[in-house]
């Protein structure tokens, strides 16, 4: 599915208010694609939109929570009614906390992290799959994590592995359908938000952006960004005391402190 040659393709990127997302946005807009983006944030979407696209014919703005079902079935409903099928979804929203302790948390926030990473996206997926499956055209990229493949915060991860697991085996389970799935693992990235991976480099959040459109127009299973991220997943396997020892360090440097 090519971006330059679809028309100007129309794609839901969630998440999209700041960071990964909001860059994800711009560079999506800057090639030709209609957006609908999304997020909880309204005026950061408002003030997102209008800076995209001034005369609001090309990019929509729709308020959703990911973690409410009724959200995300308003979010597709609105998407469609606006700019016509949806080509093209980008699952970028996520979930982060800053406590290193989860086991401290509060059980609802501490759930947050499934379902905004993990139920979110595929309650997303299949509302928007069947007209895909119609029309035997699509794509479905799922923003997953390094921390997907080597494990580093346990609900973070948690979760991530289980958008590694859900992109993967979906993608088997659609081959032969027109419907493309992409995973797309970013390392450490450099975001407004983003906190202590000392010793590794931290690339602005448009490497993310540009692996996200190229799986558009040349899908693959699973992208690392950057791409040198992948040796580190090949070897932790083998390697595992590298993996515990670059976690402590990281830890250390995020909280002053080890358990």
């Amino acid at each position: 599915m090519s971006i330059e040659g679809s028309g100007g393709m129309h794609v839901i990127v969630t998440g999209a208010s700041s960071g990964i997302g909001e860059v994800i946005a711009r560079t999506l807009a800057a090639g030709g694609c209609r957006l609908t983006i999304a997020a909880r944030r309204i005026d950061k979407l408002e003030a997102l939109a209008k800076d995209i696209n001034p005369s609001g014919k090309r990019v929509i703005a729709v308020p959703t929570d990911v973690t409410k079902p009724e959200d995300l079935q308003r979010l597709v409903a609105r998407a469609t009614a606006i700019h016509g099928r949806v080509d093209a979804l980008v699952n970028n929203a996520g979930w982060r906390s800053s406590q290193f302790k989860w086991w401290e948390m509060s059980q609802a926030e501490a759930a947050l992290a499934v379902q905004t990473n993990l139920e979110a996206v595929i309650e997303l997926t299949r509302l928007v799959l069947p007209d895909m499956l119609e029309h035997r055209s699509g794509s479905i990229i799922n923003i997953g994590s390094v921390q997907g493949r080597i494990a580093m915060s346990s609900l973070y991860s948690a979760s991530k592995f289980g958008v590694r697991g859900f992109s993967l085996s979906l993608r088997r389970e659609l081959r032969g359908t027109g419907v493309n799935v992409s995973l797309v693992s970013p390392g450490f990235i450099r975001t407004a938000d983003s906190k202590g991976s000392r010793g590794l480099p931290r690339p602005t959040p448009e490497v993310v952006a540009r692996a996200v459109q190229h799986v558009l127009e040349h899908p693959r299973s699973e992208v690392f960004v950057p791409a040198w991220y992948g040796v580190l997943v090949a070897l932790e396997p083998f390697f595992p005391g590298l993996a515990d020892s670059l976690v402590s360090r990281i830890n250390a440097t995020k909280y002053g402190e080890t358990l």
